[in-house]
């Protein structure tokens, strides 16, 4: 056990009453053996949980890295950088231009993707054309010198040709889908065919003859018909590699009979032909077949995997600006009908509109100190009292209607109107209430529903408050239905008609300090 184990296992022990002394010895050891057991329990840990806290805690430092370089981004831009880093954030933002195949595209657009696909996969052929290059001239010193300076003339002529081919078609006027999937075609099977003929080019200029470093050499330039795939695979396209893994297939065949291994040499007698391919042969090629047809099924699944899974972001991404257009609408229309509903149409009206708020206001955070409500809570009260007045011209989302996407900086500005024009609703739906309540008193239409029914509308103590101040408000001025009121007269009806609606401490100190809020009305009516 170590010492706060012990530490415990003295306050257990020593906490014991003179009846339970008795037993010291006995209880003793078993504490003891439950603490040494809970302590082996917690040390035991197998290999496989040791790697996988080993693991964890890379992740963390990883994450805690992120977090760390993100948090300290801001400071990093004004730091001045050394001319070597700068050059060197220089080179991976040219990178990231050139290869990076959703920077600014609009994955909806079927023309733009395969178009920016395809600027990409052509940067890729420019690498890789110099690659080609490089592996025709190696065996330049072989055989017949000449001939392997002409044959690399020809493949470069044939690869300019080719790549100016591409690049007119890709960027020609007008940006089709037609001429994205031709310029895709052209690509896949361009660099097939060429990684197949830098390959026959290695093999007969070196061939078998020369071991080591030729050998091998022969070997890579086999294995740039695999990268020729692996670069056509990046198009996401199982059409397209469906037509490379036939044609491939059929390629890969006549160079394995005759280029690897000249079976036509011997097919004048099928005895001399089976004696030849039988053995190494055969299974060298059967092997080679092989693995390129798993490693197409490979790629295929690849692909096939990548499109569902861009299949569904499409499919949620479309979903989503459908959203973004019934979002914009209906928040539009609300704002429309906040705005209808809180009009008074002419301005000596809407003008008393806002003066008869800030009344309220003001008696509701006078009220709440009353009632003991912190300087915080009252300041909210007061806010809260006035808001349709005060936030009344934020709400409107013009400016957004015209705009096909919307980015989060405009979604956040949006969900603030939208969480403004919630509160208006409410404040304007108290106002309501007060109005219904006073109109429904004086018209004598109250009942126990009615009665019930308002209780259910806002009724913590905070819009007690604020309705409390409304209804004397009301009471105070002049309606179609009723005259103006004095101040004892209001105070009466508050008392004996409206108590039905308000927690009794909140009329009470309404009352008590009716003095103070009638001289503090009669100052705001002056104003």
């Amino acid at each position: 056990m170590d010492d706060r184990q012990k530490t415990l296992d003295e306050f257990f022990r020593n906490n014991k009453n003179s009846k339970n002394k008795k037993s010291k010895s006995r209880n003793s050891k078993e504490i003891d053996d439950y603490f040494n057991n809970v302590s082996s329990k917690k040390s035991k840990k197998s290999f496989s949980d040791k790697i996988v806290e080993f693991f964890r805690m890379i992740s963390f430092k990883n994450k805690f890295d992120e977090s760390k370089v993100s948090s300290n981004k801001k400071r990093t831009e004004i730091m001045k950088s050394s001319a070597t880093a700068r050059r060197w954030h220089e080179i991976k933002d040219f990178f990231t231009k050139r290869f990076s195949f959703e920077a600014g595209v609009d994955i909806l657009d079927d023309t733009s993707v395969l178009y920016r696909k395809n600027l990409v996969i052509r940067n890729i052929i420019i690498i890789t054309n110099i690659v080609f290059l490089l592996f025709t001239l190696i065996g330049s010193e072989g055989l017949d010198r000449n001939v392997n300076l002409i044959v690399t003339f020809i493949i470069g002529l044939i690869m300019f040709i080719t790549a100016r081919s591409i690049r007119k078609i890709v960027r020609e006027k007008p940006t089709t889908l037609q001429k994205q999937q031709m310029a895709e075609y052209v690509s896949g099977i361009y660099i097939l065919m060429m990684a197949i003929a830098v390959y026959i080019k290695l093999r007969l200029t070196l061939g078998d003859s020369l071991e080591g470093g030729f050998f091998s050499i022969t070997q890579a330039g086999y294995s740039l018909i695999y990268f020729a795939l692996v670069v056509i695979a990046l198009y996401q396209d199982p059409k397209l590699l469906n037509v490379v893994f036939k044609v491939s297939i059929v390629a890969m065949t006549i160079i394995h009979v005759v280029i690897m291994y000249p079976i036509y040499e011997h097919a004048g007698d099928f005895v001399e032909l089976w004696n030849y391919i039988k053995g190494p042969i055969l299974t060298d090629i059967f092997l080679r077949t092989l693995i390129l047809a798993v490693f197409m099924i490979g790629l295929y699944s690849t692909v096939k995997i990548s499109e569902d899974i861009n299949k569904k972001r499409k499919q949620e991404l479309v979903k989503r600006r459908a959203m973004e257009k019934d979002f914009k609408a209906v928040v539009s229309d609300v704002f429309d009908v906040i705005s209808v509903y809180k009009q008074r149409g002419e301005d000596l009206v809407e003008k008393e509109f806002a003066n008869s708020a800030k009344r309220v206001a003001k008696l509701a955070g006078e009220l709440g100190s009353y009632l003991g409500y912190s300087s915080k809570l009252c300041q909210e009260i007061y806010e809260f009292s006035t808001i349709h007045i005060d936030k009344r011209d934020i709400l409107n989302v013009d400016e957004y209607n015209n705009k096909e996407r919307l980015n989060e900086s405009d979604y956040k500005v949006i969900r603030e109107k939208t969480i403004i024009g919630s509160v208006i609703i409410k404040r304007l739906q108290l106002d309501k209430k007060g109005e219904d309540i006073v109109r429904a008193h004086f018209e004598k239409t109250v009942s126990k529903d009615f009665i019930k029914e308002m209780n259910s509308i806002q009724n913590n103590r905070e819009s007690q408050v604020i309705l409390l101040c409304h209804i004397y408000d009301i009471l105070r001025q002049e309606r179609n239905y009723k005259r103006k009121l004095n101040h004892k007269r209001a105070i009466d009806l508050i008392r004996l008609e409206f108590n039905d609606y308000f927690d009794p401490q909140i009329i009470d100190r309404f009352i008590k300090y009716e003095d103070d809020f009638e001289s503090a009305y009669y100052e705001l009516l002056e104003e």
